[in-house]
Order: C-alpha cells, then structure tokens, then sequence
C-alpha cells in the first residue's frame, strides 16, 4: 500500500509539473549617455589657438592668398592647401612648403592638447572656411569632402 501510495504521489507530481506555467517579463530600457566630445576638443583647440604666447607661425600669406585669389590653390577640410586647375608649379611648391608647416603647427597643438591632428586640422579648416568672405571665389572643401567655392 505504501508503494501504492509512492507512486500515486510521484504520478501527481509528474503530472502536475507540466502543467505549470512559469511567465517571465524583463524591460530593456535605454540608457542615455551624453558625451560632447567634440565641445571638449573645441574647447581645448580654442586655448591653443588664442595662446599669445606661442610663436605665429611664418608663411607666405601673400602667395597664398594670391594663389586662393587665383583659383590655383584650395582648401581642403584638413586646412591642407590643394593644387586645383591651372595650377603652375610654383603654386604646387608653395602649397607643399605651406602645409609642411602647418602640418607642424597642427602636430604640435594636438600634442599639447591631448587631442588627435585630425581634428585639429578639422577645426582650423572650419575657422579657415568661417573668415573666407562669401563671393570670393575661393575654392573650400566641406566637412563631406565636395569642394565650392566660397
């Protein structure tokens, strides 16, 4: 009888446990993360390029500037000069020499602002596009790379 009873208990209790229905809910909710990485280097590339105390970079401003006057040279969206058409060969040195210094310059600033040259010579190629006068014709380079012309 006690057998009997044994396995009418574990019949039950087989029987029962597929019976059961366990329901679990989770909730994925989003979580927000605001970093303005960009406002930081702004800020850092602000106080490196506003510090009186560092030696202006010398160049050939005239020659550039008549070089972007004439079309010959354009900015790129690195603050690179680029030879565009019709450039002469003097233009094409001029722009090389002009952006081994300023390669410098970048390279420096970004070692003493902790941020990549990238974006230094991102932000400088938009104070650069900020100061070109519209109706000017100088050729600029946006952030996606398409040249206009200012």
């Amino acid at each position: 009888m006690r057998t009997v009873l044994t396995i009418a208990a574990a019949a039950a209790a087989i029987g029962t446990a597929g019976c059961l229905n366990v329901k679990t809910e989770s909730e994925i909710k989003p979580i927000h993360i605001t970093m303005d990485i960009n406002l930081n280097v702004d800020n850092k590339l602000d106080k490196a390029f506003a510090d009186d105390t560092k030696p202006k970079p010398q160049g050939n401003f005239a020659e550039v500037k008549a070089a972007l006057d004439r079309q010959a040279l354009g900015i790129t969206n690195r603050a690179m000069l680029e030879p565009r058409d019709g450039a002469s060969d003097d233009d094409k040195i001029l722009a090389a020499e002009e952006n081994m210094k300023r390669l410098r310059r970048f390279e420096q600033i970004a070692k003493e602002s902790g941020v990549p040259v990238e974006a230094v010579q991102k932000r400088q190629a938009a104070r650069i596009r900020e100061k070109i006068p519209a109706g000017s014709g100088v050729w600029c380079q946006d952030d996606a790379g398409a040249w206009l012309k200012k």
